[in-house]
């Protein structure tokens, strides 16, 4: 029978361990599939939407801010409840052992009652600070967004521009093959195959600088999606849609209704001060006293708020935060007007910055190039000319891709103004 016993003890005790290691293992499976960069797409481009929903579910700071709303909220579920009970006790230790008096003690317990709508006015006060937590952590998950949208196209524009050096570095390469073999003709003299070996050598040049350019955008984002920076990461697409132009009537009509979380936030910080008295209820058993009927008491207690001038620089406190509150809250509004204004402006004059460049510049620079490059090889033209050519092709591929990444900034910076891509706080807290 004893050894049943054992024996069914050891088989309970196996399964709970075979259920605990299988419960430990599917935490730690979830866990690797939120921060292993196993999870990484496996796609030959690396897309904006996968790095801004990366960035929401891995970066620490956004975790940090989240954990502090959580903490915030829990301190308005405790506010306005009643404080623990008070029990005191006293005793006569002489009246200990004496033949003379029955042992003297006394026991009681008193509860603070706050009276006149104090626990509401707590509950609310803690209520408007969890709102403040709420909208601080929606005000860096906005910002982390546009963090994060600029850094993926930075990258894209290093990852451009060192597209464009490659084609550079071939042209200037086969220009260098020409005048090496133009020289051993001797149409040309070593002036030629000179200045191509120096400009090729300032194109390698500007490569090393590209390189490690990316190298700093790509810290900088992996950083922003908390990836280990030895984590590999695909480059974006080629080709990135444009933002629209920019539509003034939509910010404008959006004023009318507050929803950015920096105005919510200072409204939720208007709140009432506590300044009214506050009730005690206590019961005591006291056998200090010798008649039986006096023994068990009851009392109230009442703070009396006398000292008046505490009071008034308690009221002046109150009425000068709210005056600041509300300096505040418009200060807030002008400088969301004003991030509107100069990023609609900013984005309206990058796009225009693109179309220039891409319609007319670059194609421009692509035939003078060509042209000068066959007159070149024909002996109609010289090395400087074609050095120049390939100067401004370089330089014009390099400002329209500049300008198309200023362009996705400015929007970034728009989208953060209006506060776009915001969630509510009820709907962020069901994650």
């Amino acid at each position: 029978m004893v050894h049943r016993y054992f024996g069914l003890s050891r088989s309970r005790l196996a399964q709970s361990l075979v259920l605990l290691l299988g419960l430990t293992s599917a935490a730690f499976a979830r866990a690797a599939d939120v921060a292993s960069p196993d999870s990484l797409p496996s796609d030959s481009t690396l897309s904006l939407a996968w790095v801004e929903q990366t960035a929401l579910a891995r970066n620490p700071s956004l975790s940090a801010m989240r954990e502090a709303w959580r903490e915030a909220g829990a301190r308005a579920d405790q506010a306005g409840a009643l404080e623990d009970p008070m029990l005191e006790g006293m005793l006569a230790p002489r009246s200990l052992g004496s033949g003379s008096v029955d042992p003297a003690y006394r026991v009681g317990l008193t509860q603070q009652f706050p009276i006149f709508g104090q626990r509401g006015l707590r509950r609310r006060a803690a209520s408007s600070e969890a709102k403040v937590a709420a909208y601080d952590f929606e005000t860096v998950r906005l910002d982390l967004l546009r963090d994060v949208r600029e850094a993926y196209f930075d990258y894209y524009r290093v990852c451009r521009s060192q597209e464009t050096n490659r084609e550079l570095v071939q042209l200037m390469r086969e220009s260098r093959r020409v005048a090496l073999a133009k020289y051993s003709a001797g149409t040309v003299g070593q002036t030629d195959p000179l200045q191509a070996e120096t400009e090729l050598a300032m194109l390698e040049h500007d490569g090393v600088v590209l390189r490690q350019q990316r190298r700093m955008i790509l810290a900088r984002l992996r950083a922003l999606l908390h990836l280990p920076q030895s984590t590999a990461l695909a480059e974006p697409p080629r080709d990135l849609p444009l933002p629209e132009a920019p539509d003034t009537r939509e910010w404008l009509s959006a004023l009318v209704t507050p929803r950015w979380p920096e105005l919510a936030a200072a409204d939720a910080t208007l709140v009432h001060r506590e300044r009214l008295p506050g009730l005690g209820l206590g019961a005591a058993y006291d056998r200090f006293w010798s008649e039986t009927e006096l023994r068990a008491t009851v009392g109230v207690s009442l703070n009396l708020p006398l000292y008046f001038g505490r009071l008034a620089s308690r009221e002046r406190e109150a009425q000068a935060a709210l005056s600041k509150a509300e300096a505040e809250r418009l200060a807030v509004r002008d400088r969301i007007e004003q991030r509107i204004e100069e990023a609609s402006a900013s984005l309206g004059l990058s796009l225009h910055d693109v179309e220039i460049m891409r319609d007319a510049v670059v194609p421009a620079s692509e035939r003078s190039l060509k042209a000068i490059r066959a007159a070149y090889e024909g002996g109609r033209s010289d090395s400087l000319a074609l050095l120049n050519s390939t100067r401004d092709l370089s330089r014009a591929r390099l400002e329209l891709y500049e300008a198309q990444v200023m362009a996705h900034h400015a929007q970034a910076e728009l989208q953060r103004a209006l506060a776009a891509d915001a969630v509510s706080p009820d709907r962020e807290d069901q994650r």
